[in-house]
């Protein structure tokens, strides 16, 4: 009897460690990212503060990156990550070595700007195959690219991508300890940035629609932006699905470039 249970505890420890190491891996896994929403182990989200390579595709070119940031997260939330899910399989198939950047979502936005700046650094020695970088942030991490956009000085070409962002200060937005809130209604994105915004239509997203006026108008120096439209494939363009909408824009215009 003993040496039985001795066995089966060995077999669930050996169980568990695969299941750890699987959750500790820095990569995610295409085939590992569930599309279904009641089925989704926030599998995308949940792992350490830093670069995630995204693999399980065919890569055609490795001279360009994608560099997805994501969003905040109240603590309740059960589907983190969840909007990224097809966004992610759509850029796949642009052919591209794609990571997510995973970040404390808690922490002032100004630190995490500058902790990005730092990291992408050494991050560029590392992948020195890479000769251009696009940097893609949606709602809060949109606020993070945005403020990074300011201050990145290497002369390495980086495309920035703001999706559905609130950068001027809202009667909403949360406040950080020993932090001031870093929205404001002018931003001067550094030369080395190609930067493009795009805005969802204020009275359907279901983050801005609460607010008198629309937190995604603010004024760019070096910037651009785009309103994306009421639908997109018979589908509301709402605060998330942007994020897809906007996945099939950028495929279409690398595609374009082939």
């Amino acid at each position: 009897m003993s040496l039985i249970i001795v066995v089966k505890f060995t077999l669930y420890s050996f169980l568990l460690c695969l299941i750890s190491a699987k959750n500790d891996s820095s990569e995610i896994f295409l085939t590992d990212i569930i599309s279904d929403k009641k089925k989704y182990d926030e599998h995308i989200i949940n792992r350490s503060v830093g670069f995630h390579e995204i693999t399980g595709f065919e890569q055609s070119d490795s001279s360009n990156g994608i560099l997805l940031v994501h969003g905040f997260y109240p603590s309740g939330w059960k589907s983190k990550g969840f909007e990224w899910a097809e966004p992610i399989k759509n850029f796949s198939k642009a052919g591209l070595p794609m990571w997510l950047y995973r970040y404390d979502w808690n922490q002032c936005p100004s630190i995490t700007a500058r902790q990005i700046n730092s990291d992408l650094t050494i991050f560029l020695e590392k992948n020195n195959h890479l000769k251009s970088l696009s940097i893609i942030g949606h709602s809060f991490g949109g606020l993070i690219v945005t403020l990074f956009s300011e201050i990145w000085e290497s002369t390495f070409p980086i495309n920035a991508h703001v999706i559905a962002s609130g950068l001027a200060k809202s009667k909403f937005d949360r406040k950080y300890l020993n932090c001031e809130n870093p929205k404001k209604t002018k931003y001067y994105i550094s030369k080395n940035v190609e930067y493009k915004q795009w805005r969802t239509i204020k009275n359907q997203d279901g983050i801005f629609k609460r607010l008198d006026y629309d937190p995604q108008i603010v004024t760019f120096i070096n910037g651009k932006t785009t309103l994306l439209p009421k639908k997109w494939k018979g589908n509301r363009v709402g605060h998330n699905f942007s994020i897809l909408v906007v996945s099939d824009i950028i495929l279409s215009d690398l595609q374009k470039t082939k």
